[in-house]
């Protein structure tokens, strides 16, 4: 497999594992701006996750291609609605993992603050890339930023089916986060609609 393998690791250092086959081919490199995004790191109350505009630094890849070694016991699950993305943290010292669409959908966000260096040596964002799109600019803070768009480009969206289609033909399903019966490992917490606006209404 080409690319590199690089760390993952929660601020503590209580929850580790491992990102196969990373290089800026194999993934999407974004900032997310979205309210969710945005929620999510209020609800979690860890510094370091949005920057100064509200985005979330994210790669996104294969979910099978990610790894947890140590700590699976404080992985928890948040999900801002009923039907939201699982987003995964360590519940230790409350920083995010990835967000993931469900079992049967090849995917993972991971989230930059978690990842760590190539276990092989050399600097992370080699491995990664630069950053494709700075996107759902509409929701950040004082209006859409210099170099950002108000959601996301066609070509990203076509980008990202293509590479999601590509993973689930290619055999590269299953997940870290759910079961082999498609459960997730611990039972996610469900916001309610209140907890939710509330969290967005701090924005």
């Amino acid at each position: 497999m080409a690319g590199q393998d690089l760390a993952i690791e929660c601020a503590c250092g209580a929850v580790k594992g491992m990102l196969r086959g990373v290089e800026p081919a194999s993934g999407n490199h974004i900032v997310c701006m979205c309210d969710d995004c945005q929620a999510y790191a209020r609800f979690l109350g860890t510094d370091g996750i949005v920057d100064a505009h509200g985005g979330t630094e994210i790669f996104q890849m294969p979910a099978s291609l990610v790894s947890l070694t140590e700590g699976q016991q404080l992985v928890a699950c948040v999900r801002l609605s009923s039907k939201g993305m699982h987003r995964w943290y360590a519940s230790c010292c409350r920083t995010p993992i990835a967000n993931t669409l469900g079992p049967r959908v090849p995917f993972a966000g991971v989230i930059h603050c978690a990842i760590g260096a190539p276990l092989a040596g050399g600097d992370r964002n080699d491995a990664l890339g630069p950053v494709l799109e700075r996107v759902q600019g509409r929701f950040a803070p004082g209006g859409v930023p210099e170099g950002s768009r108000r959601t996301a480009s066609l070509g990203l969206l076509l980008r990202m089916v293509g590479k999601v289609a590509g993973w689930w033909l290619r055999g590269l399903r299953g997940s870290p986060f759910f079961d082999s019966a498609g459960k997730p490992i611990v039972t996610p917490q469900v916001l309610t609609a209140d907890e939710r606006d509330a969290l967005r209404a701090l924005r």
